[in-house]
């Protein structure tokens, strides 16, 4: 081999060399980079598997309690938690989270309890009396339960309307005149000659007054007040509500028709409403009209989804409410204090994540086994250039040391 030709042959070697380490290195990187990212798997896979979920308490197989993983409408729903309580959702404001539904029943009603159950599709009225009924007797037993109900609410508001006085007060809900319903009761007094009307037997004036009567002409005085809710407390406002519901079912919304008419009464068919579920309806249409309320746009996105509806939850950013039958009003729990919630191991999770890793591992070992084998052919290849570099560099030493002999 030429002096020249040798020279070159060891430059290309030492490219060659210089290629073969620079690959190497970037592998060794590579593998490196696997085993940062087999570290995060495995820190992720050991974190997973104390995943955790909320379960409540919904029943009993025998002794043995039966949970189910928590949703929006397994809290919010009747009698679906097995410990009886009823549950709402609110958030840090104290606004409580409802569905849509129950936003345009309240919305509709404007504060009417009886429409927002009507827009539910439920009614609290319970007469029995058929619509178009001939049966006279039928007739007078709703309508002295429709009175009852007023001299209840009236008698709680201060107004000592009793069974003695059923002669001397009267009820009024049809403007015969006008063809009209209207919410007023009408009250009279009969013929007292030459007496003095006063107390609870005198007759209201238009304008709510007392009115009374001296000398010796009969006195028959008549007017109608306004049945407007005067009361204060919650008993107060259930009997009134009921009161109406009553009436309005019986005179059919101002659908009545007066005597002497060949109809005869219609009715409202609207079922009437599950006490329990009456009450439950109540104590959300309270709440909504004590604390306010608002909803989520995209319900299936939000309250219909479990695991958005879970991390408020466990975020803090959604709280719960149960409602005392001791207070009479919802109260605060939380899922850590709350006896019907625990937080349990989620296999299901777990299950999944091992699936992953598992994936995700095998993955990670064939780029590692592909990095080997590319390394020890790097190795080979850098074993057989480096044995052609000496030997190269040997030829060239030698002719070297030959040029100079033949010189000197």
């Amino acid at each position: 081999m030429g002096m020249a030709a040798g020279q070159a042959r060891l430059l290309s070697i030492t490219a060659r060399l210089s290629d073969n380490e620079t690959n190497g290195q970037s592998l060794s990187y590579a593998k490196q980079r696997l085993a940062d990212q087999t570290e995060q798997v495995n820190a992720a896979y050991n974190t997973a598997l104390s995943a955790t979920k909320l379960t409540v308490l919904t029943n009993f197989n025998g002794s043995e309690a039966n949970y189910t993983d928590i949703s929006y409408g397994l809290m919010t729903g009747f009698e679906s938690v097995a410990c009886g309580k009823q549950y709402i959702v609110t958030n840090q404001k104290g606004e409580i989270l409802v569905t849509n539904e129950y936003a345009r029943a309240f919305e509709a009603g404007n504060g009417d309890f009886n429409i927002f159950l009507a827009e539910l599709g439920y009614t609290q009225a319970d007469l029995t009396v058929n619509s178009g009924s001939t049966d006279e007797e039928a007739k007078a037993e709703a309508l002295e339960k429709i009175h009852q109900a007023w001299d209840k609410y009236l008698t709680s508001v201060g107004y000592a309307y009793g069974d003695a006085e059923h002669d001397a007060i009267g009820f009024k809900f049809f403007d015969d005149t006008n063809k009209t319903m209207f919410n007023g009761y009408a009250t009279y007094t009969t013929k007292n000659s030459g007496t003095i009307n006063s107390g609870r037997n005198a007759a209201p004036a238009a304008n709510g007054d007392v009115v009374g009567g001296v000398g010796g002409g009969d006195i028959s005085l008549t007017t109608t007040r306004p049945l407007n809710y005067e009361g204060s407390t919650r008993e107060q406002k259930e009997l009134y509500d009921y009161a109406i519901a009553i009436t309005n079912q019986y005179y059919s919304n101002g659908k009545y028709n007066p005597a002497g008419s060949t109809a005869n009464v219609q009715l409202v068919s609207t079922d009437s409403v599950d006490t329990g579920y009456e009450d439950y309806l109540r104590n959300i249409f309270n709440k909504m009209s004590e604390c306010g309320y608002y909803t989520e746009a995209n319900e299936n996105d939000t309250i219909r989804d479990n695991t958005w509806f879970e991390e408020q939850l466990k975020e803090g950013k959604l709280l719960l409410q149960y409602f005392s039958a001791s207070d009479s009003a919802f109260v605060s729990t939380s899922i850590s204090d709350d006896d019907a919630i625990q937080e349990v191991e989620d296999e299901k999770e777990i299950a999944r994540v091992e699936a992953k890793y598992n994936q995700d591992i095998a993955a990670l070992e064939k780029k590692d086994q592909r990095i080997d084998l590319e390394l020890k052919k790097l190795d080979t290849e850098h074993n057989a250039l480096q044995n052609e570099y000496d030997s190269v560099k040997s030829v060239i030493e030698k002719n070297v040391e030959k040029s100079f002999n033949i010189f000197s």
